[in-house]
């Protein structure tokens, strides 16, 4: 599923509502039941773009495996 960013309504609100953690007004989730509550109160809600899988790292040679 697609990561939203969400804003409060309230400037810099920290805390949890509908079991997303905000902080300093923002949160990210990717829970379609809470983003149905935020567009429905009045939170700013913005699709963030897909993050490419962090690259793995590279696997020694046998040779040098201890």
């Amino acid at each position: 599923m697609t990561v939203h960013e969400v804003t409060t309504p309230v400037q810099g609100f920290t805390g949890t509502v509908a079991g997303v953690h905000f902080a300093d007004g923002r949160a990210e989730t990717d829970d379609s039941a809470a983003l149905a509550y935020f567009r429905r109160r009045g939170y700013g809600v913005k699709e963030l773009p897909k993050r490419k899988a962090p690259a793995k790292p590279p696997t020694p040679p046998e040779s040098l495996k201890g």
